[in-house]
């Protein structure tokens, strides 16, 4: 490969070095009649790069096009069935969390009942034997005589 891109460098340097010689020795109409041909050449080449630039247009707009057509047919469903489903989780998560408040009320007004109406009656009633015994212990000890302290 290398070989073949050597003889294809020597021989464009070898076409280069005549057509300098030439120009210098044939003068002033050969150098006009290579410009009317390098006109043309540059023409030419201006016509296929138009060409191949529209071509490449169209093969963009093809491709997006085709980028289009996928994300209506195959993207966008699937991203609506994820949300769909994704609404599905949230609504569940509502009810669960709407659930949980609704058992948490109810063990705060169960608390609540069983403070006032279990707890309290028994600290009561707690609370007046306690008196009832400390009464019956200090009137125990008023009968009896104090004894002296050495």
């Amino acid at each position: 490969m290398l070989r073949w891109i050597g003889i294809g460098i020597g021989l464009l340097t070898a076409v280069l070095f005549g057509f300098i010689i030439a120009a210098i020795f044939l003068g002033e109409g050969f150098r006009a009649a290579w410009r009317d041909v390098f006109i043309v050449i540059l023409a030419a080449l201006q016509l296929i790069s138009a060409v191949l630039s529209i071509a490449i247009l169209i093969a963009i707009l093809y491709a997006v096009d085709q980028i289009n057509r996928l994300a209506r047919n195959n993207v966008i469903p699937k991203l609506d069935e994820a949300l769909s489903k994704a609404n599905e989780a949230l609504d569940t998560t509502r009810a669960i969390a709407n659930n949980v408040r609704e058992s948490a009320q109810t063990a705060t007004t169960a608390t609540t009942y069983v403070a006032e109406r279990v707890v309290s009656p028994i600290i009561r009633i707690s609370s007046l034997v306690t008196g009832v015994r400390a009464a019956a212990v200090t009137l125990a000890r008023r009968g009896k005589p104090e004894e002296p302290a050495s």
